[in-house]
């Protein structure tokens, strides 16, 4: 599938020098999707604010591509109008899924005071093609039951269901349930 020019550089006549902010998860995904092999625009770094210990590494040269044979630095969001002015940044790509419309409008507002555009992807330039039926989980708060849903689903589908998202500790538990180990070791006590 030939996808259109990413969002907010159809119109450039020089590349877009671009920031994604996200949580480590849809800012790569988009990357990916939208920016990897995407002549229009250089990804100059990616934001960190939510996972402990991400910011100061790279987003590997081998996931990156051909185009940044050095990997893509992820930098503390809190930096983020410094980050701005050193890379003249022309636009933050805004690539979080749980945050509150406070957050993202206090995040726009400082790349725009930073001089750069801000653009939110949407499902129809993110989303992945697929020829088989999709069912995606999500929550707004931890405890909304994607736990609960996960069982359900690997007892509706069988145990070769694709399931991302899982929580750490539940790993265990859940291969036990698709192996069959365990009859349901996702009910607690």
């Amino acid at each position: 599938m030939t996808r259109p020019a990413p969002p907010g550089t159809e119109r450039l006549s020089t590349p877009a020098r671009i920031v994604i902010l996200g949580a480590g998860g849809r800012d790569f995904h988009n990357f990916n999707v939208l920016y990897r092999d995407a002549s229009a625009a250089t990804v100059v770094a990616f934001t960190a604010a939510q996972i402990p210990g991400l910011e100061g590494r790279r987003y590997p040269p081998a996931l990156a591509g051909p185009r940044y044979p050095a990997g893509i630095p992820i930098e503390a969001e809190a930096n983020l109008e410094a980050l701005c002015r050193r890379e003249q940044v022309t636009h933050v790509v805004f690539a979080y899924s749980d945050v509150t419309h406070a957050d993202v409008m206090h995040l726009a507002s400082r790349a725009l005071a930073a001089g750069a555009d801000v653009i939110l992807p949407g499902p129809d330039s993110t989303m992945l093609p697929c020829s088989v039926p999709v069912i995606a989980i999500s929550a707004i708060r931890t405890g909304c039951g994607k736990s609960q849903t996960a069982r359900w689903l690997v007892r509706r589908f069988g145990p070769n269901v694709n399931l991302a998202g899982i929580l750490p500790e539940d790993v265990l538990a859940l291969e036990a349930l698709r192996s069959g180990v365990r009859g349901d070791p996702l009910d607690h006590p």
